[in-house]
């Protein structure tokens, strides 16, 4: 082998030497960062659990707040109810009261004289 021979062998393996190097290099950039992709991905889905289950636990209170308004509703128009009975008995009865004073009125005042 000549010297320009051993000269063009060398550059090729030298070449072909740091094409490989930096292959691997650029392999290995690229799996650590990927690695670390792969660290966040897992927390972030662990982060939409978490937030997954937060949400679950304020829909369980909704409703139940929702149940305890529409209980709580129920029972005023109840009262409401009763209420509204109540004071219709006692305008009747204050009919009764104004009945039986309008009588008496008639029966013990004597007359009154029309004005001039």
């Amino acid at each position: 082998m000549n010297t320009d021979t051993k000269w063009i062998v060398g550059t090729g393996v030298a070449v072909i030497a740091s094409v490989v190097g930096s292959a691997v290099a650029v392999i290995a950039v690229v799996v650590t960062l990927f690695g670390g992709v792969g660290e966040d991905v897992r927390s972030v889905r662990e982060d939409v659990r978490s937030v997954r289950e937060d949400v679950r636990s304020v829909r369980e209170d909704v409703r139940s707040v929702r149940e305890d308004v529409r209980s709580l509703g129920t029972e005023l128009n109840t009262r409401m109810d009763g209420l509204d009975t109540r004071l219709r008995n006692v305008e009747i009865a204050f009919g009764k009261v104004d009945q039986r004073l309008l009588t008496l009125e008639r029966i013990l005042l004597p007359p009154r004289e029309p004005a001039e």
